[in-house]
């Protein structure tokens, strides 16, 4: 559904697995950024602090997506629109928002760049 949302500008922030340079030129093409850890065998890259930050949130995000996969039906729901398609994530996140106590902080940090 990225062609419904084109003329986006993003960075995905991803793990060591998505590392390939036809998936980041791809992406680069549809104005994503794909941020990722280098690999031990790669030159290392210097990451800017926000970029940094957010890699290390990724724990915290992807405990958040299983439990709304498993809980609260995140993957279930067969869209046939983009509207459709946030609609249920939406609605998974509202659920969420008022079921759980205690729920992890995740603070955004501006870039810097």
């Amino acid at each position: 559904h990225l062609v419904d949302v084109d003329g986006l500008e993003a960075r995905l922030y991803a793990d060591r697995g998505y590392i390939s340079q036809e998936l980041k030129s791809r992406l680069k093409s549809q104005g994503i950024d794909l941020i990722t850890y280098h690999r031990k065998n790669m030159q290392s890259v210097q990451l800017c602090t926000s970029d940094e930050y957010h890699l290390k949130q990724r724990n915290k995000i992807e405990t958040l997506f299983s439990l709304l996969k498993g809980q609260y039906n995140l993957v279930t729901s067969k869209a046939r629109s983009i509207h459709g398609f946030l609609s249920g994530i939406y609605a998974s996140l509202c659920a969420y928002q008022l079921t759980q106590r205690n729920k992890p902080k995740i603070q955004i940090m501006e870039s810097l760049a």
